[in-house]
């Protein structure tokens, strides 16, 4: 498993990591906005 990822981020590369980040906080940011929306209804 760690070696399969290890080869994984050789062959990606730093492209594929912030890709990865980037997803990730765009996930939360809409989270947090549908989740405050409907919190806020009333």
């Amino acid at each position: 498993m760690e070696k399969a990822l290890r080869g994984w981020l050789e062959a990606h590369g730093l492209l594929a990591i912030t890709g990865a980040v980037m997803g990730i906080i765009v996930g939360i940011a809409v989270l947090l906005v549908a989740g405050g929306f409907w919190l806020a209804r009333p």
